[in-house]
């Protein structure tokens, strides 16, 4: 895998699902997608994200910075 360190993009994941799962690229960049959407969605919503074994995605109030 040809990935930064730290650093694991859509395109990786998409590969994974290629090779031990057996999708085509398109169908395995397409369910990527459809999950980040998922996740987007809900926390949106305000809810949380657990992916087990994984981590747990939660949107925080922070107070404005200068950039």
């Amino acid at each position: 895998m040809s990935r930064s360190a730290g650093t694991l993009t859509r395109a990786d994941l998409a590969e994974t699902i290629n090779r031990k799962l057996g999708f085509s690229r398109a169908e395995s960049l397409a369910l990527v997608e459809s999950i980040l959407d998922h996740m987007s969605d809900a926390l949106e919503r305000g809810e949380n994200v657990k992916i087990s074994s994984f981590g747990t995605f939660v949107l925080r109030d922070k107070t404005q910075r200068m950039g």
